[in-house]
C-alpha cells in the first residue's frame, strides 16, 4: 500500500472521527472515550496535524502540539531534563484505521511530526498508555527512549498506567 501523508484539512474530520470510533471500539484508545470525536481531534495547542490517506480516504492522523505545564509528558520531561517547556513539542492523537495496521501509515505519521519538531529545534516527549504495546514498539523503533512511568488521570478519578518517552534531535527517521 502507498499512503500519502499530508496536512490535515477540516474536511478530513468526519472521516477521521469515524476511524477514531472504530479504533476506540477495538483498542480502547483514547481511554477518555469518543463522545465528541471531532472535538477530540481539534487540540487546543496544535502546531500541525497530518492525515494519512489511502485512495483519497483518510485512514489515520497525528497532531503535534506545543507543550504546556499541565501536560503529564511535559511535567515529567522537565523534571528529568530541566528543559524549558516552551521548547518542547508533544505528538498526540496518533491512530490508524484497524484495517490499515501494519501498513506503515503510523510510522509515516509519527515521522512527519518528529521532522517538524526537529526543524523548529523543539525537544520531543510524549506519553503512551502501557496497554498500547503496538504503539510502544513503533516509538521504540523510531528511537524513542523511555524516561519514566506515570498514571494518566482522566474522567472522574480514573487512571491508566502510562510511560513517558523522549526522542532526541539527532535520531534518524530512516
Amino acid at each position: 500500500m502507498t499512503h500519502t501523508i499530508r496536512p490535515r484539512h477540516d474536511e478530513d474530520l468526519p472521516d477521521l472521527a469515524a476511524v477514531l470510533v472504530r479504533v476506540h471500539a477495538q483498542d480502547g484508545y483514547p481511554v477518555e472515550g469518543v463522545a465528541d470525536p471531532e472535538g477530540w481531534l481539534r487540540h487546543p495547542n496544535e502546531l500541525q496535524s497530518w492525515t494519512a490517506v489511502e485512495d483519497d480516504r483518510p485512514i489515520g492522523q497525528i497532531t503535534l502540539t506545543r507543550a504546556v505545564p499541565e501536560d503529564d509528558a511535559a511535567r515529567v520531561w522537565q523534571e528529568h531534563t530541566g528543559g524549558d517547556i516552551d521548547r518542547l513539542a508533544i505528538p498526540v492523537r496518533l491512530f490508524v484505521d484497524p484495517d490499515y495496521r501494519g501498513s506503515g501509515a503510523g510510522r509515516l505519521l509519527m515521522e512527519a511530526a518528529l521532522d517538524l519538531a526537529r526543524s523548529q529545534g523543539l525537544a520531543i516527549a510524549f506519553d503512551v498508555m502501557l496497554k498500547d504495546r503496538t504503539a510502544i514498539r513503533l516509538y521504540e523503533r523510531l528511537g524513542a527512549v523511555y524516561i519514566a512511568d506515570l498514571n494518566h488521570r482522566y474522567g472522574d478519578g480514573l487512571t491508566e498506567p502510562a510511560a513517558v518517552y523522549v526522542v532526541s534531535h539527532n535520531e534518524s527517521s530512516n
